[in-house]
Order: C-alpha cells, then sequence, then structure tokens
C-alpha cells in the first residue's frame, strides 16, 4: 500500500471511531448542570497537549456576526466607517505588510488585545441589542423580555432565561449551567443598583459583552 493510502486509511479509521473499547462516560466535573452530556467520545484518544488558540480579527468578527445574527459590515467600525478588524488588526493576532510590515502574526497576544476584543464584542452586542429593543417583534436574542420605563420588567421571567440561554449557546455552543444563569440574570439587579439610565438596555449590553468576551468564546 502507497504511504499516501496508509496514512488516509489510519486517519478514516481514528475519525470514524473504529474500537472495541466500550463506551466510556465523561465527567465535566463538579457543577456542569443540565444539558446534553455525551457518553461516548467516538473512540478517539484525548489530547494530551491542550492548544487553545485565540481567534484572531477575521474569526472573532465572523463567529460574532454569525452568532448575533448582524452583517459583517455592522459587527465593528470606527468613526462609523473603518472596520475594527483592520484597525485593531494586528492587536487581535492578524497582520498588516502594506501599513506597518508586519508580515507574521505575534507569537504572544499584547497588552492592547483584550481592549480590542472587548471593543469589537462590545459594538457587535450593542447592535445586536439595539436590534433588537428597537423591533422586538424581530427580536433575536432577547426576544420577550419587557422593559418598562427602562427597567427589566422581571428579571425572574422565563423570558430572561430563555434570552440568557441563548446568548449562551451562541457564544459556547451549548447550553448554560444553572449557576451562569443564574450568575447573567442577578447582573440585571446589580446594573439596576448603580443607578444607571435605561439599566435594562445597559444589562442587555453587559450579559452579551460578558458572554462573547469571555475565554470559552474568544479562544478556540
Amino acid at each position: 500500500m502507497r504511504p499516501e493510502r496508509l496514512l488516509l486509511t489510519c486517519l478514516l479509521l481514528t475519525v470514524t471511531g473504529c474500537s472495541d473499547k466500550p463506551p466510556v462516560a465523561i465527567d465535566l466535573g463538579p457543577g456542569a448542570g443540565p444539558g446534553v452530556t455525551p457518553t461516548y467520545d467516538g473512540g478517539v484518544a484525548k489530547s494530551q497537549k491542550g492548544n487553545l488558540r485565540f481567534k484572531g480579527p477575521e474569526r472573532l468578527s465572523l463567529d460574532l456576526a454569525q452568532a448575533l445574527e448582524l452583517p459583517a459590515s455592522a459587527v465593528c467600525n470606527e468613526l462609523g466607517k473603518y472596520p475594527c478588524l483592520d484597525v485593531h488588526g494586528v492587536a487581535l493576532g492578524g497582520v498588516d505588510p502594506y501599513q506597518h510590515s508586519v508580515y507574521e502574526t505575534a507569537p504572544v497576544t499584547g497588552a492592547a488585545t483584550p481592549l480590542a476584543v472587548e471593543r469589537t464584542v462590545l459594538s457587535a452586542c450593542n447592535a445586536r441589542v439595539a436590534l433588537d429593543v428597537n423591533a422586538p417583534s424581530s427580536a433575536v436574542v432577547f426576544k420577550d423580555v419587557a422593559l418598562t420605563g427602562g427597567k427589566l420588567k422581571d428579571a425572574a421571567s422565563p423570558a430572561v432565561a430563555t434570552a440568557m440561554t441563548s446568548l449562551v449557546r451562541r457564544a459556547w455552543l451549548r447550553d448554560p449551567t444553572q449557576e451562569e444563569r443564574d450568575t447573567l440574570v442577578q447582573l440585571a439587579r446589580d446594573v439596576e443598583a448603580t443607578g444607571t439610565p435605561n439599566p435594562g438596555v445597559a444589562w442587555m449590553q453587559a450579559a452579551c459583552l460578558a458572554v462573547f468576551s469571555s475565554a470559552e468564546a474568544v479562544f478556540y
């Protein structure tokens, strides 16, 4: 057998999970909470060396656009016309060969990277919240979340819990634990206690920012 065919065969056997081992339950750890718990790992060996990678400007921007159902051009723009992935490209782990002669990505994230991530995520979150609040009939994330006098009408309502579940699913591709959902709901009360104007909208923006700027959302 030719070497490349042998390699392909090995890969296919690995991917299809050909194994005589019985199904193995996966322990998600304490506090995993409700949700889908896988009981079979597909027969694929677990990685012995984790290799988390920062998404970078293009992937981060496109993931935000897809998750929050926004046009790519509406995710983040400086001064209303300069895409953030271009303005903050190098800080977000990209390259800029034409303007700054940066041909390779930096081996580590820079001091400005967290700010650039927050700036990009917050802009996308603000855009989604504005659309949901101004056109509630076509809301995507905060659907049926009622506001009264700028405040959240009922933080304990099913609509709020559903919105938080939707937010987490879009960012982390999984259901939130009960603790995570409770923390995001409590955030609404904390924001209102600060006396900020329109605390309901401020909470929506803060919850979205907290979820989409988390390590689970900006790494893959």
